[in-house]
């Protein structure tokens, strides 16, 4: 009998190991959050073009428990640009938002765009995205573009925040 299980577990480590493509670990993971400023404009169809801070993939990953270097893929999966400040503010000066991934060494890769946008939200969450992105997280650092335009006056400052969704497979 134990012959047996012995021989089974065998054979199961053996076509289990010669599967290269076998991810160990799948799942969705809320990644890094960006902090912006669009400034106030008395002016209709501004455009504007802000850059997040630099994101440290590594340090991103290891607050999740993984480590950055046994990634096989990382797919973005959606990104949610929220309304900060002020509390009692929405989206409705927005006509579009495009957020895009700048890291050195790297293509700027459009990862998200939305033309157009619903009344009274204070939340932008644009799914279904599934663009592969594995060398920003493997790679070193990156930030994030915002670019959007009003289409009517934006009367204070409004802070947001840009997080995205990525499904990592290890």
């Amino acid at each position: 009998m134990k012959f047996k299980i012995s021989a089974l577990i065998i054979g199961l480590m053996t076509v289990v190991s010669s599967c290269d493509d076998l991810s160990i670990i799948n799942y969705d993971m809320d990644f890094a959050t960006a902090a912006l400023t669009i400034d106030a404009t008395s002016a209709s169809d501004t455009s504007y073009v802000l850059e997040s801070g630099m994101i440290d993939p590594k340090d991103e990953m290891e607050k999740n428990g993984v480590s950055a270097d046994i990634v096989k893929k990382a797919t973005i999966k959606s990104v949610t640009i929220n309304l900060v400040n002020p509390s009692t503010g929405n989206f409705n000066w927005a006509k579009s938002a495009k957020v895009s991934i700048m890291a050195e060494g790297q293509p700027v890769t459009e990862v998200a765009s939305v033309t157009e946008i619903g009344p009274e939200l204070t939340m932008i969450e644009i799914t279904g995205i599934d663009l592969e992105l594995t060398e920003y997280i493997k790679g070193g650092m990156f930030n994030f573009k915002l670019e959007a335009t009003n289409d009517e006056p934006i009367p204070v400052d409004h802070e947001v925040t840009i997080t995205t969704t990525f499904n990592v497979e290890i």
